[in-house]
C-alpha cells in the first residue's frame, strides 16, 4: 500500500480523491509532485487501476521522467510498467504515431519548428520569386492564418488564383 502518511491533509486528501477531476493548484515547492505521483501509486495500489490506462501531463521531458521513477519506486517493480508521463506535445505526438492510420495519414512525417517553417519559406521565396525574404514574417503570419481558419491547401490557392473584391 502507497504511503500517504508523508503528505498533509489537504494533500493526502487530493492523492485519495478519484470521484472526478481534481486541479492540484500550488506554488513552487508546495509538493505538488509529491501529490500527484502518489496519487498515481494510489490509483494502481488501493484502486487496483491498471498503470497503462493511467496518464500523467507535465511541463517538461526532465519533469516526466522524473515523476515516472518517483511513482516506480512507490509501487515497486514492474507496478508502474505501461504508465505514461510526458509532456502534452509527447503525449500528442504519441496519440497522432499511434494513430496513423486511422485518421488516413501515412507514417514518415515530420514536426517542424518555427525556424524550419522560416527556413522553407524563405527557400521557396527565394527560387520562386527571387525573393531575399524582406517580406518572410508577412508571409509565415498569412500561412498560419489560413490554418487557424482551417483553409486547405487547395483552397488557398484558389483564394490566391481568383481575382480580389475591393
Amino acid at each position: 500500500m502507497v504511503d500517504l502518511s508523508q503528505l498533509n491533509p489537504r494533500q493526502r486528501e487530493a492523492a485519495k480523491y478519484i470521484d472526478g477531476p481534481l486541479l492540484v493548484l500550488a506554488g513552487a515547492g508546495s509538493g505538488k509532485t509529491s501529490v500527484i505521483t502518489r496519487k498515481i501509486a494510489y490509483l494502481i495500489d488501493a484502486c487496483g487501476i491498471k498503470s497503462h490506462h493511467i496518464a500523467a501531463v507535465t511541463f517538461t521531458n526532465k519533469a516526466a521522467k522524473e515523476m515516472k521513477e518517483r511513482v516506480m519506486q512507490l509501487t515497486g517493480r514492474g507496478g508502474a510498467r505501461g504508465l505514461t508521463v510526458s509532456t502534452f506535445h509527447n503525449l500528442g505526438l504519441g496519440i497522432i504515431r499511434q494513430e496513423l492510420a486511422t485518421a488516413g495519414y501515412k507514417s514518415g512525417f515530420s514536426i517542424l519548428d518555427q525556424d524550419d517553417c522560416k527556413g522553407i519559406i524563405r527557400d521557396v521565396m527565394h527560387r520562386e520569386h527571387g525573393d531575399d525574404g524582406d517580406m518572410l514574417d508577412m508571409v509565415q503570419s498569412e500561412i498560419s492564418n489560413l490554418k487557424n481558419d482551417l483553409i486547405t491547401p487547395e483552397q488557398a490557392i484558389n483564394k490566391a488564383a481568383s481575382p480580389q473584391e475591393v
